[in-house]
């Protein structure tokens, strides 16, 4: 990063710095390691050094009792001190904005949703007959193809998503060369040579580096 010109500070067990947005990242290291198909081939990183997974965000909302009953009640996850405890240390930290009254847009720095997994398409329709019982915002019940997802509005109007693991996007190509092709869902596979014309002109490959 140094060579990136980017500046970073040394926490704890890990770096601080700012992306181009201005979002502040925090990078901690943690005993995980990537291990056969997650290591990604090819970009001068050892896998010993390689991210491993999102530990978590936070979440900066007008009212965050609100919120952490919303997460609370809607889904059953246990919250502390305004921390949503999700499994394998990852967590959503609820604070106070410091502007609730202002009013914002999407733009550079946002986030269009988080995402968070169930086990089964039974489990993701029960959430979504539960959040309408509960009269929460509905936003939207989607079939992506590699997996189907739920979108409900927090009280803070933040979009969180459930979605399946199944079937993965495995689907139609190998987990061996997973990610070196662009794959698409069904419904814009009609636009394919278009999205890849479009991106080559940015600079983009979409084919496998041992081609």
């Amino acid at each position: 990063m140094d060579d990136q010109g980017i500046e970073v500070t040394e926490i704890g067990n890990g770096l601080k710095f700012n992306d181009p947005d201005n979002i502040e990242i925090k990078m901690l290291e943690t005993t995980e390691r990537l291990t056969d198909w997650r290591v990604v081939p090819n970009n001068g990183i050892p896998a010993e050094n390689q991210i491993a997974r999102f530990l978590g965000t936070e979440l900066h909302v007008p009212d965050p009792t609100a919120t952490a009953s919303f997460f609370h009640d809607w889904l059953g996850i246990t919250v502390k001190d305004n921390v949503v405890e999700l499994e394998g240390h990852e967590s959503i930290d609820l604070f106070k904005s410091q502007q609730p009254e202002v009013r914002t847009r999407f733009g550079r720095g946002s986030i269009d949703h988080i995402a968070l997994q169930v086990p089964s398409e039974k489990v993701l329709f029960d959430f979504w007959d539960k959040a309408e019982k509960m009269n929460l915002n509905r936003e939207e019940y989607a079939d992506r193809g590699w997996f189907k997802s739920i979108y409900v509005r927090d009280p803070g109007d933040n979009r969180i998503e459930l979605a399946t693991t199944a079937p993965g996007f495995g689907l139609e190509e190998s987990i061996l060369t997973m990610g070196s092709q662009l794959s698409l869902p069904p419904k814009f596979m009609d636009q394919k040579q278009s999205i890849i014309d479009f991106y080559a002109k940015q600079g983009v490959d979409f084919h496998d580096v041992d081609d």
